[in-house]
């Protein structure tokens, strides 16, 4: 009797019930973001695959056909660490589904496991999803996407490619406003710099020129070659149209070499035109030591590179959750929609909330950690709420 008493309490943790469940949940979340990157692959094969091969012609290699299979592989990467939450939802469902149609999950409560026990199975391949959406974050996606920008494939090629950009580009560093052609290296550097220089109340009180300039510390930046233009009447001369850019030669200062103070970070220049989520790891390091701005998308990474792995194992949990609660006995068509509404509201609120803590509308912490927590608490709230009844 004691024996029964605890065996009914007390999950068993790698038990042949609980290995079966876990490789359905593995043979279906696999199937299905097979599914997913066939589809996605194929639209980006459209749109992109006549400039990859463009750009492999350049390679004057006979290894056309291997070339393209590796791009094929480093997109499948990055898609695969953007959608294998939901992946790991709808595998998770189809699994439940699957076994209310085959009376297993009805075999199983009558031999006497409890909803909570059932939902062992699940926390385990949540755990081990974790994991890999974790590797996909922190290593796997991001050398991908830099393999890609490095060899000029696909959009990321375009987008992140390493080479100086040919038009000069605009930074906000507290009250200055910096206009230069960026250099990178290591560090980086800048040239034909303009530096606006603005009060307490946004007004321009001085103007820098230089023909190039590099870091000579922290937030200190040494011009060179170039001329210092400073006026307490600036914003009378800005209001009757005359542009500061161009000062008369009696009003500029000229200087070969001097050293400023400019809140603008080496590294950021050198990643500022790569998106957050996929910078690697020695970037997010040194990162981490500087003062830049806008970093409310970098904060946000920092957080959600670490609660996406979590946002997986609640995904998992939420399908086996309110699958248990609602399609256990029978299928019928409501509940069915009901929880496919709620795996897709649930991977919207994640990327809604990082996308407000991106733009600085939430703050870094609550936009990565928020989703993966409310989805917990309600598998929790309706495990309790099923008991009770």
């Amino acid at each position: 009797m004691l024996v029964r008493i605890v065996r009914r309490a007390v999950p068993v943790p790698f038990g042949r019930h609980t290995r079966y469940m876990i490789s359905s949940y593995a043979l279906h979340t696999f199937l299905v973001s097979c599914a997913i990157l066939t589809i996605a692959l194929s639209i980006d094969s459209t749109l992109f695959l006549s400039k990859v091969l463009a750009t492999i012609s350049t390679w004057n290699t006979s290894w056309t056909a291997l070339y393209v299979a590796w791009y094929l592989l480093l997109r499948a990467t990055d898609f695969l660490a953007e959608l294998l939450p939901l992946a790991c939802f709808l595998g998770a469902f189809w699994t439940e589904v699957a076994h209310t149609r085959s009376r297993e999950r009805l075999v199983i409560w009558l031999s006497g496991r409890t909803p909570w026990q059932c939902m062992l199975p699940a926390l385990l391949f949540g755990l081990i999803v974790a994991g890999a959406q974790l590797a996909l974050n922190l290593y796997f996606r991001p050398n991908a996407v830099m393999a890609m920008a490095r060899d000029h494939l696909g959009s990321y090629g375009e987008r992140f490619d390493p080479r100086p950009l040919p038009y000069p580009q605009w930074f906000a560093s507290g009250h200055n406003i910096v206009q230069a052609f960026v250099e990178p290296g290591d560090p980086a550097t800048l040239r034909d710099v303009k530096i606006y220089r603005m009060d307490e109340t946004l007004s321009l009180h001085e103007f820098l020129r230089a023909k190039s300039a590099r870091p000579a510390g922290r937030d200190e930046w040494t011009l060179i070659d170039g001329y210092r233009w400073t006026s307490s009447q600036a914003t009378e001369q800005l209001s009757s149209g005359w542009s500061p850019g161009s000062p008369g030669p009696d009003d500029q200062i000229p200087f070969s070499s001097e050293n400023i103070t400019l809140n603008l970070s080496p590294v950021w220049l050198n990643n500022n035109r790569i998106g957050a989520r996929y910078l690697t790891g020695d970037v997010f390091t040194a990162l981490k030591k500087e003062d830049f701005s806008p970093a409310f998308e970098f904060r946000t990474w920092q957080q959600a590179r670490w609660s996406l792995a979590l946002f997986c194992t609640a995904m998992v949990l939420l399908a086996t959750r309110l699958s248990l609660a609602t399609i256990a006995k029978r299928i019928t068509f409501v509940p069915l929609i009901a929880i496919a509404i709620a795996g897709y509201g649930a991977n919207s609120l994640m990327k809604v909330s990082i996308l407000l803590g991106e733009h600085g509308y939430v703050p870094a912490p609550a936009a990565a950690w928020l989703a993966p927590v409310l989805i917990l608490s309600a598998c929790g709230a309706v495990g309790l709420a099923r008991r009770a009844d």
